[in-house]
Order: structure tokens, then C-alpha cells, then sequence
């Protein structure tokens, strides 16, 4: 199959940008032409399917008289509203529409949209996120990663650390943020100075360093169009305490990890996403001191958890079943006149 996949930036590197890269590289490897220079556009462009990646208020659709398919996930049940219109304008012109999740998909699920929308869950690179056979070392290291903000419940994540341990306790939080967010920024000058809670801003940072230095990954999210932490953490036999909502609820479960259980407190996503209508339930802060603790004191729990977390990942959640997925549902919903002109 011919590919021009296109997303709308290559800077800055972020998880946007690593979709991009990593569904390029498995789909080149199941021998799939790719053509991805997003500057240019690829001779006999007529052969080639046109695949757009990203929010698709950024879509810029060619001109030229081939398929076109959409690849876009919503942290919202509600398209945003910076670019809603020029949003659905761009999702309108899909032949089809994939998203990583059914919690992903519900906002176009709910949109003016008369197009086939399939899942195609997002993969991890297992050979970069390998195994790693943890032991129980002191101090045991709790992680918090991702670009710190609201919609992560970032600021959850030191505030129960502080109300589960004391200064003496043998125990460490890493609060790592691929980006200085306000909300990192804040958090680190309100907590910098506790002796056992670690602050790392970095942009350039490769996550695998930090899975293999810690014990367990913290997600308190509000909503997930995916989470990638959270699989790649897996992926290297980490146990996970993970909220229980939004898209974690498709690929997670106790086998894995720990669920934070959710309150019966609500808070409007415009908080995150300005101009958003809709409400985001808030994590139970009880829930995740109760098994911060309990996760410390039963370390071997977390040990068992992370070997049946690698597996799992291994076997479900990989970019060549990612990109063997999307190929197959193109071929389901695109004509057959237009399938055979693609393999000519």
C-alpha cells in the first residue's frame, strides 16, 4: 500500500510527533511505501492514499482526487472550540476515520459526521521499552511523567505523597515533565524543596531512562485520549496506579497496576481545554494515598504486576499490529477499484 502520511509539525518533539514516527517506521517495515516528507508532495500522487494525523483543526488537505483518511484522538467528549469548525470541515472530507479509542472516537462519535470511525489502538516500540527485571531497592521511587497540567491530575500526585509518607521514610517521588508547563512550574516552587520529591524538566528526555530508575508510574489523569506512559511503563515491567476513566479503561486493569478510583467531584474541562464545554470527574485523592501506601509496603505485588504488564503489551499493543490494523480497516472501507489501483 502507498502512504503520504502527514501530521502538521515535527517540532516540538513531543508524543504527537512520536505517532507520527513510529507508524511511519512499522508501516515501511510491513513493507508498506511511506512517503513522509511534510514539505513535499509524492510523484503519482494518484496512487497513494492520503492519511493525516494530529487534531484536525491543523489538516490541510490536498487537492488532488484520492482517499483520504483521518487519524485523530479527543481528550474531550466535545470538540474543542479553537478550531471546531475548521475541524469538522476537515473531518467531513474523510473517506475514513480512525482513533486510537473508543473514549478517543466519542466526540466525533457525537460530531455532524456521516464517515465510517474504526479503533486503531496506538502501539509501543518493545524493542526501545524492553523488560527490565526490577528489584526490590531502597529508596522505592514513585514516577509522575508526561507534560505536567490540570488534565493529567498532576497536581494530585505530590500533595497525596506528602499526606502517605514522612520525611523519613524511605521513598521518593519523581514529578518528571517533557515541558516547563505553568503547572509544573508552580508545583516545583511549591514542593522543590521536600527533601524526597525530585523535579525533572526536560525536552529532550528519553522516558526508558526514567522506567528503568523507578518503581511505579503514577497517572491521576482526569482523561486520556490514550497514554502512552502508561503502556510504555508497562511495556518495561512497571506496575501502574492509574485513574479509573477515559481510555486506560480499554488496555488497563488490576492485572497491571492499581486503579485510583474516581470522586463524585466534577470540575469543567474548559479548565484545560479553553472554550470546551463539559465536565471532567476528579480523582479520589484517598484512593490514591491508600494505595501509594499499600503499594509501598507490598513491593513484591508490584513486582508480579509489572512481569504480567510486560506481557501483556507484548502481546496486545505493538506499532507493527498498530500499523497491520490500520492497513486492514483501510482495506475494509476503501472501494475495491481504489485498492487495486494502490497495490499496482
Amino acid at each position: 500500500m502507498k502512504i503520504w502520511l502527514r501530521v502538521n509539525s515535527l517540532k516540538p518533539r513531543s508524543s504527537w510527533v512520536v505517532v507520527w514516527e513510529e507508524l511511519c517506521k512499522a508501516l515501511k517495515e510491513d513493507g508498506h511505501e511511506v512517503f513522509d516528507d511534510i514539505t513535499a508532495e509524492p510523484k503519482n500522487v494518484e496512487n497513494f492514499i492520503e492519511l493525516w494525523w494530529g487534531d484536525p483543526a491543523f489538516w490541510e488537505w490536498s487537492d488532488f482526487n484520492i482517499s483520504k483518511v483521518g487519524y485523530a484522538l479527543s481528550e474531550a467528549r466535545s470538540i474543542q472550540v479553537h478550531g471546531r469548525w475548521k475541524a469538522l470541515s476537515n473531518l467531513q472530507k474523510c473517506d475514513l476515520l480512525c482513533c486510537p479509542s473508543f473514549h478517543a472516537s466519542i466526540a466525533y462519535l457525537e460530531a455532524p459526521l456521516d464517515i465510517p470511525i474504526e479503533i486503531v489502538p496506538f502501539g509501543v516500540d518493545i524493542q526501545h521499552f524492553k523488560y527490565i527485571e526490577r528489584s526490590l531497592s531502597s529508596p522505592f521511587k514513585f514516577l509522575h511523567l508526561g507534560v505536567a497540567q490540570f488534565r493529567k491530575g498532576s497536581w494530585l500526585v505530590p500533595e497525596a505523597f506528602i499526606k502517605t509518607f514522612t520525611k523519613k521514610d524511605q521513598v521518593k517521588l519523581t514529578i518528571s515533565s517533557f515541558l516547563p508547563s505553568k503547572e509544573v512550574k508552580s508545583l516545583e516552587q511549591e514542593y522543590g524543596n521536600h527533601p524526597n520529591i525530585i523535579f525533572n524538566i526536560k525536552e529532550e528526555l528519553d522516558s526508558f531512562d526514567l522506567y528503568k530508575d523507578h518503581h511505579v508510574l503514577v497517572s491521576p489523569h482526569l482523561s486520556e485520549g490514550w497514554g502512552m506512559c502508561i503502556t510504555e511503563a508497562m511495556s518495561t515491567g512497571m506496575p501502574c496506579l492509574v485513574s479509573r476513566c477515559s481510555t486506560p479503561r480499554e488496555y488497563f486493569s488490576s492485572k497491571f497496576g492499581w486503579w485510583i478510583e474516581m470522586s463524585e467531584d466534577y470540575v469543567p474541562v474548559a479548565d484545560c481545554l479553553t472554550g470546551t464545554s463539559g465536565f471532567w470527574r476528579l480523582p479520589d485523592i484517598e484512593s490514591l494515598c491508600f494505595n501509594m501506601r499499600y503499594i509501598f509496603d507490598h513491593q513484591d505485588d508490584g513486582l508480579l504486576k509489572g512481569a504480567n504488564a510486560s506481557r501483556y503489551i507484548t502481546e496486545n499493543y505493538t506499532w507493527k499490529m498498530s500499523a497491520e490494523k490500520l492497513v486492514n480497516i483501510i482495506h475494509k472501507h476503501l472501494n475495491v477499484k481504489t485498492i487495486e489501483t494502490i497495490w499496482k
